[in-house]
């Protein structure tokens, strides 16, 4: 589950339920109201696509499976400490890893503002067969709301950080489809420094 065990959240079936605010188009995710700071989790690994303010969904996050298929996004994340400090465009993230931190931001044009009555996390998953659906009016969002309920079951624990300002995994895992990726990646690396040295 993209909210992590031991922290309670109310939901509903809200994908395809018209907005009053924001965009005039129906809401493309799935709200998961809970407590401002809740730590938020990465559902699949991948890597981070995008990362900062968005003038809608505040404090956001999105993160592209492997494969390039699944873009996965969380939003209106917490004002003032919105991500897990280490993360940036680019970064490499295991599914169970704690990516951020559930708040109320967005709708507004200034960054780190609260606009949204009630602290939520939209999150929202969304397929690409074709780099050309990723924006635009060919757009495929999945309702999200059977997932939610399967994940449910397997919530990540978490603890906090020393520090206590953060919060992290209790249980470490090695995903192979990180591993593998990281190969690829630094394959990637070493034929780009090859073709520069010709």
């Amino acid at each position: 589950s993209p909210i992590a065990c031991g922290y309670y959240y109310n939901d509903f079936d809200d994908f395809g339920v018209s907005r009053s605010y924001g965009y005039k188009r129906r809401h493309l995710g799935h709200d998961m109201m809970g407590c401002t700071g809740t730590p938020i989790i990465a559902v699949e690994s991948g890597y981070v696509e995008a990362l900062g303010w968005n003038q809608y969904g505040g404090w956001r996050i999105g993160i592209r499976s492997f494969d390039k298929q699944r873009y996965y996004y969380y939003a209106h994340l917490r004002k003032d400490y919105p991500f897990t400090k280490s993360l940036k465009i680019g970064s490499i993230v295991s599914a169970g890893d704690v990516i951020g931190y559930l708040g109320r931001t967005g709708y507004s044009h200034n960054e780190n503002v609260n606009n949204i009555e009630t602290p939520h996390l939209h999150f929202g998953l969304q397929l690409i067969f074709d780099e050309k659906q990723k924006d635009g009016n060919n757009e495929i969002w999945v309702d999200c709301y059977e997932l939610i309920r399967f994940l449910y079951q397997n919530r990540c624990q978490t603890q906090k950080t020393e520090d206590g300002n953060a919060s992290e995994r209790i249980y470490q895992i090695k995903d192979p489809s990180v591993e593998e990726y990281k190969k690829r990646l630094e394959k990637r690396k070493k034929g780009f420094i090859f073709s520069l040295s010709k």
